[in-house]
């Protein structure tokens, strides 16, 4: 767990930055993002949307989503994020409340939740309440880790609680079925379980009896095998079960290494399906080439480090653990994509962050970097720590 008083690194952190201004980097890097995003969804959405007799269809709910996540991504960088802190009770019986709902047959009935049951359907659109899940767990787990103290090495006192919110925040996801929203909850919680300071063998236990129920989970639906078997020998099935990944690595040797020009993809027009969601970055690889693979992964880096950079510049533990959550989950998102994309890791139906197409995930996103670009603001009070600093010496 990051201590309250400040070592001399972190101090050093601090001085560098000027207290109370917002990081602009981060700000700049959040702008490219949703720039990039618009081109890209455009690019890689063109053939789907010929399909529709609407060519911008696609670009029309990107741009109409990217509005209100820039304004909402402004609301939560001037409020005060504390209040964050002190609803989360109501957040997370909220999201919970939202997570059930979905199974409620009079709403499914009546066209209010999709067939799917993995969102409510709103406007045009859709709102996937597993998204915000996310947003609800970081900000619960940076809660309840920060204030446990001494009792964090605790099996029942400092492990046990935060594990069963982030239990049943996984289980009512993965009935929608959403095994990949799932499996990024329980990520995230280990990540800040370890940062914050929980025993390596709670988190080692919970890893162990992880496994059994991943098995279960995955023998349990034919397509998740199917995603197993394409990425063991993609090969061995090339016209079905290999497919969608075979044609992602045509992408990237078709781009080389400039790429063959935005909007000249030859994948997404036959090829690779739905291209403008989780394998968007294959249409990046084939029309901006290598270079636009290296400066997206250049823009993630950048994020990860201003990121990381904000959360150990924080005070109070509240604080640290969120920005360090927020950062972690954009990043390992991006990570996690990125990996499958490239044929790394088997299939997940994880989005690449900012830059996939999709409503809810990009305002989630947006919100977490609103509160991030908040935090960034609060690099607390310079005296103060210096001179809890020298009392610590003393």
């Amino acid at each position: 767990m990051k201590p309250e008083v400040m070592s001399h690194r972190q101090l050093w952190v601090m001085r560098g930055e000027r207290t109370g201004e917002m990081d602009y980097v981060l700000l700049s890097l959040v702008l490219i993002f949703f720039g990039l995003g618009i081109v890209m969804v455009f690019s890689a959405s063109l053939n789907e949307g010929l399909k529709l007799d609407d060519s911008a269809y696609f670009l029309k709910r990107q741009i109409a989503w990217t509005l209100i996540s820039y304004i909402s991504c402004a609301v939560f960088i001037f409020i005060d994020y504390r209040v964050l802190e002190k609803t989360v009770k109501l957040q997370v019986w909220g999201i919970v409340v939202l997570l059930l709902l979905l199974f409620f047959p009079p709403f499914r009935e009546a066209g209010i939740v999709h067939p799917s049951r993995r969102w409510y359907r709103f406007l045009s659109g859709g709102f996937q309440p597993s998204e915000f899940a996310k947003i609800v767990l970081i900000v619960y787990l940076s809660s309840v880790l920060s204030r446990k103290g001494e009792r964090i090495g605790d099996f029942y006192r400092g492990f046990l609680p935060p594990f069963l919110v982030t239990a049943v925040f996984a289980f009512l996801v993965l009935l929608e079925p959403d095994f990949s929203t799932a499996f990024i909850l329980f990520f995230i919680a280990i990540v800040m379980f370890f940062i914050a300071g929980i025993r390596s063998f709670s988190i080692v236990a919970l890893f162990m009896v992880s496994i059994p129920a991943l098995i279960l989970m995955v023998s349990g639906k034919s397509y998740r095998q199917d995603r197993i078997i394409g990425f063991i020998n993609p090969w061995g099935d090339p016209t079905d079960k290999g497919y969608q990944i075979i044609q992602s690595f045509k992408a990237f040797a078709l781009g080389g290494f400039s790429g063959v020009g935005l909007g000249r993809s030859v994948q997404k027009m036959r090829y690779l399906p739905i291209p403008h969601t989780d394998f968007i970055f294959a249409i990046i690889a084939e029309e901006l080439g290598y270079l636009g693979v290296l400066g997206v992964i250049a823009l993630y880096m950048l994020l990860a480090y201003r990121g990381y950079k904000i959360a150990y510049a924080q005070v109070r533990g509240f604080e640290f653990l969120l920005a360090f959550g927020i950062t972690s989950l954009i990043v390992w998102e991006a990570v996690f994509n990125i990996a499958v994309v490239t044929g790394l890791i088997p299939s997940t139906g994880i989005s690449l962050p900012f830059l996939s197409y999709g409503g809810s995930g990009l305002l989630a996103n947006s919100i977490l970097m609103g509160i991030l670009l908040n935090l960034s603001r609060n690099r607390g009070v310079i005296e103060q720590v210096e001179q809890n600093l020298a009392d610590a010496e003393i």
